[in-house]
């Protein structure tokens, strides 16, 4: 009885910790000019997608305008396992194939002679790590999903010479999360480990308020100083848990575990986004030119400990430490206008991730990637079509014999971004 509820504890826990997991759930591209640059925007912000990036970007946008677009993202991941481990040895696996697709929609209103108002829509947070079967880790986690959708209306201000601007807004967040998870438990008639029980769990949608601010400073025409940050939040969430027998084939054993199966029953959790700050520097050389560097720094360190609340079976209740730590991005992005009417682009990422050696597991198994983008946009009267691809490749991540549950290898994940948003200016 002890082991299955340890087994029922584990997967809600990684159900809940589904978004609370690294740099693998922040997604930071949210408009296709800025994912060509590598993300680099803070301090360009030069379209409606500033809502995102920077706010303070919009002040200097003095046309009513609407963009939209989406990303496309495609991974892959296999893992390896350990060859000493007597759990993982000789065992691999893969992801199942998805296309995520991750809308985006902007608006700038200017106001009089320095001020423009802005509101975006955008999904920034997002995981999907879905194992193919047999996946040897479908203990800890077969399925995990979370989804967001963020609503954020901005106001920005400029000075009358345009050198200072400062913008900030209130946003909206919903999520909901996921997950699909197995028990084993040895066949004491075999000595065989089998799957009893599935514990699927789906959150209701649970919601909260944050902000965005920022600034843009332009000491000389051509060099361009931008920051903004996008505050932490806490999301509170309902669940149901649904844990539903596996039949082993033994009539006898069946009986047994019958009887040990907790029921359904309801859940609840409070769990944080972490705080997303960027700090940019733009310079031009010449017309055709514009290069820029940003920093970017993810509070991490606000998912210390995670804690589930059970409400039927209270003394199952527990606080599951998570440790992450804060971690920078480091961006470089090019735009070079190369006629009339193309601009093209391109850039680079290193990212650091923040996730602990320990907790590197089928739930997500984040590693330190290194990416470049590339990038077109065609603009042609109030017409704007830009384009990009980023291609992130993620190291090589062991656990060393170190994960909690045991289930210790290589990762190896690559991703595809690809994104694309439609302009118009009146």
């Amino acid at each position: 009885m002890r082991s299955l509820k340890l087994t029922v504890i584990l997967t809600l826990t990684c159900l809940l910790a589904t978004s609370a997991f690294g740099s693998g759930f922040l997604i930071p591209e949210q408009g296709a000019k800025a994912s060509s640059m590598a993300g680099a925007f803070a301090a360009t912000a030069d379209d409606p997608s500033a809502i995102f990036y920077n706010p303070a970007g919009i002040a200097q946008q003095r046309h009513l305008s609407v963009l939209a677009g989406t990303t496309f993202i495609n991974f892959t991941n296999e893992f390896n396992g350990d060859p000493n481990s007597p759990v993982t040895a000789g065992t691999d696996a893969k992801y199942n194939r998805h296309t995520f697709n991750i809308p985006n929609m902007y608006a700038v209103v200017p106001i009089g002679n320095n001020l423009s108002f802005g509101i975006g829509v955008f999904a920034a947070f997002g995981l999907r790590t879905d194992w193919a079967d047999p996946f040897p880790g479908r203990y800890i986690s077969k399925d995990a999903d979370l989804k967001t959708m963020s609503v954020n209306p901005v106001l920005a201000w400029q000075s009358s010479d345009g050198r200072w601007a400062f913008g900030g807004g209130v946003e909206y967040r919903r999520a909901r999360v996921i997950l699909n998870a197995n028990r084993m438990s040895l066949n004491p008639f075999t000595g065989r480990i089998v799957d009893v029980a599935n514990t699927r769990l789906v959150s209701d949608y649970g919601s909260s308020t944050g902000f965005n601010a920022g600034f843009l400073i332009k000491p000389t025409p051509r060099f361009r100083i931008g920051g903004s940050y996008r505050s932490s939040m806490d999301i509170d969430l309902d669940g149901d848990a649904e844990i539903s027998q596996i039949s082993t084939g033994n009539a006898q054993l069946d009986a047994v575990i019958r009887t040990q199966l907790p029921p359904n029953q309801k859940i609840n959790t409070t769990f944080p986004f972490p705080s997303v700050a960027s700090l940019g520097v733009a310079f031009s050389p010449t017309e055709t030119w514009d290069f820029e560097f940003d920093v970017i720094r993810t509070g991490w360190d606000a998912f210390d400990a995670l804690a589930v609340n059970f409400e039927t079976t209270p003394a199952a209740s527990f606080v599951r430490p998570q440790n992450w730590q804060n971690s920078n991005s480091y961006r470089f992005g090019v735009n070079h206008n190369a006629s009339e009417h193309w601009d093209v682009r391109f850039g680079a990422v290193y990212d650091k991730n923040p996730q602990p050696t320990a907790s590197v597991s089928p739930l997500l198994p984040d590693s330190d990637r290194l990416g470049g983008s590339l990038g077109a946009g065609y603009h042609a009267g109030p017409f704007v079509v830009d384009g990009s691809l980023l291609v992130l490749h993620f190291k090589d991540r062991d656990t060393q014999g170190q994960n909690l549950e045991g289930f210790n290898g290589i990762y190896e994940t690559d991703a595809l971004l690809w994104s694309v948003n439609l302009g118009y200016r009146f």
